[in-house]
């Protein structure tokens, strides 16, 4: 009777040391495949030609400070730090985010599966064992770690060229607030690519062409300032905006509301994002490729 006892214990434990096993291999599978995907992506969509127009975007905002300098030397004066950290603001919040980081999250992520379809390319993932749920989760990570690093660069670099030609713009980084700025900045920068880049995602994957949704979206986002509160908590720049370090004055006619707290808008958007890219995977899960000339 011990002897049968002990003969099924081992056997129990052998059969769940192999259901273990068995899950570390499909793990460690499917992270190499996602890995796979990622260097893929990035040779074939961001170190090429495709990716000119991302790089090329991202350095728009540098001109200003530029601009800014020869002004200020023909006219030889210094600027003054609290002048330039409203500029920046402003520059930040009405061009960079609303404008730039915009524009490169449609460019980037508009397109990761109607590529393949103008390419012709999808079947060949489709045919691959990867999950289509995979596919979409290892397309949209490296979206944001590309459009992070690019626009987080750009972001550091606009606030580098208006801070450090004038005279306290060092002290004003190192031994003043600008260090906190230039963080709340960058991660500002972080998120809008985060959601963003998940919207358009989800676009992508139902439309054949990002251009009308992302018109519609930017429309929505221009008039953020004159939305009632309620339709306000449905935009993304709502919840970016409340995290900017200075805020700005959105005019007269502006809908005043409450801007949400950093530990409701961040979690808030990090929600919002990953419910967009789950409902993304799941239009992947029923997606046939059937190729139509364009």
């Amino acid at each position: 009777m011990s002897e049968m006892v002990s003969q099924s214990t081992s056997t129990g434990t052998s059969s769940g040391n192999v259901r273990i096993a068995a899950r570390g291999t499909t793990w460690s599978l499917r992270r190499r495949q996602v890995l796979a995907v990622v260097r893929l992506e990035l040779r074939k969509s961001y170190f090429g030609s495709r990716g000119a127009a991302l790089f090329l975007l991202a350095a728009m905002p540098l001109a200003i400070p530029v601009l800014m300098l020869i002004a200020r030397a023909f006219r030889g004066v210094d600027g003054d730090t609290a002048e330039i950290t409203t500029v920046f603001a402003g520059l930040y919040q009405y061009f960079i985010l609303h404008f730039v980081l915009f524009l490169g999250c449609v460019l980037v992520f508009g397109n990761v599966m109607r590529r393949e379809v103008l390419d012709r390319t999808l079947h060949y993932y489709f045919l691959t064992p990867l999950r289509r749920e995979l596919l979409v989760a290892a397309k949209y990570a490296t979206g944001v770690a590309v459009t992070a690093a690019v626009f987080c660069t750009s972001t550091l670099a606009t606030f580098l060229f208006m801070y450090l030609p004038e005279s306290g713009g060092s002290r004003f980084i190192f031994q003043g607030p600008g260090f906190g700025h230039l963080a709340a900045y960058l991660l500002v920068t972080v998120l809008g690519c985060i959601g963003y880049g998940a919207m358009f995602l989800a676009f992508g994957s139902f439309m054949r062409s990002p251009i009308v949704p992302a018109l519609a979206l930017f429309g929505w986002e221009f008039l953020h300032a004159f939305l009632p509160p309620l339709l306000k908590q449905v935009s993304v720049l709502h919840y970016l905006l409340a995290l900017c370090p200075v805020p700005l004055s959105q005019g007269p006619l502006a809908i005043l509301s409450d801007a949400p707290s950093p530990w409701l808008a961040i979690p808030g958007l990090l929600i919002l994002s990953g419910a967009l890219v789950a409902v993304s995977a799941w239009r992947a899960r029923k997606m046939e490729v059937a190729y139509e000339e364009d």
